[in-house]
């Protein structure tokens, strides 16, 4: 209760006494303060403990990267270790997530390389059991959780998707259309599109001929890092002369 308030009284209210019989009154000193213990560097189920134990509660749980403070221990807590609350005050903990380690982007590598790659950095590897079709090469990384490039705690594990190849297109004939046409055709086709103009000739405007026939299936969007094959095989670059 708040400081001055009559907390009881002896007698108890509704008791009858006779005229001018004393009757004692309790007053509250105000609520029970605890301090705030020091939490740093303790396990966070072991910090929940204390603070029970002390009459506080464990507030919510932050967590940022630490050089200095083993992963899954306390670094702070919020009000800091010493300051008096009231009994049963929520005590706010940052926990620690580890050092940070930073993550390397491994899509397009095959699985083995992208394992040693991404172990190499402290990290620990899962592999989805499901593919998805990609512009990679069957086998190679198409996805990674988290992304490349961004931070992770070491020992962090990162989920790697495997591609099952990419989406097979089939390639519109552009012979005798004008380049700007040609080119409009193949690229909504799912392809990029080279110019030869030195066999366009300098005010060449109509397509000779196209590096991958009419008709065969090429991969949508492909971008390997393995090296590519002959002008036939590669869809992101289709010619046309």
């Amino acid at each position: 209760m708040k400081r001055g308030t009559v907390i009881s009284t002896d007698p108890e209210s509704g008791a009858r006494i006779r005229d001018n019989d004393s009757v004692a009154l309790t007053i509250s000193d105000g609520p029970e303060t605890v301090k705030v213990p020091d939490l740093t560097g303790l396990r966070l189920d072991k910090a929940q403990s204390l603070l029970k134990r002390d009459g506080l509660a464990a507030g919510m749980v932050t967590r940022e990267f630490s050089d200095d403070v083993p992963k899954g221990s306390v670094i702070s807590t919020s009000p800091d270790a010493g300051t008096e609350r009231h009994a049963g005050s929520a005590i706010a903990l940052t926990v620690s997530k580890g050092g940070a380690v930073d993550v390397p982007d491994v899509t397009g590598e095959d699985l083995e390389d992208a394992k040693a790659d991404l172990q190499e950095a402290g990290l620990t590897v899962k592999v989805a059991a499901t593919q998805v079709t990609s512009e990679y090469d069957a086998g190679q990384v198409a996805q990674q959780t988290p992304a490349g490039d961004g931070q992770a705690a070491e020992g962090d594990t990162v989920t790697l998707t495997l591609s099952k190849g990419p989406e097979m297109v089939e390639v519109p004939s552009v012979v005798g259309a004008s380049v700007d046409a040609a080119t409009k055709l193949l690229e909504q086709s799912g392809f990029e599109v080279k110019e030869d103009r030195g066999l366009l000739g300098l005010f060449g405007d109509t397509v000779k001929k196209q590096s991958v026939d009419a008709g065969e299936q090429a991969p949508r969007g492909r971008r390997s890092r393995s090296p590519s094959g002959d002008g036939a095989a590669r869809a992101r670059d289709t010619l046309v002369e």
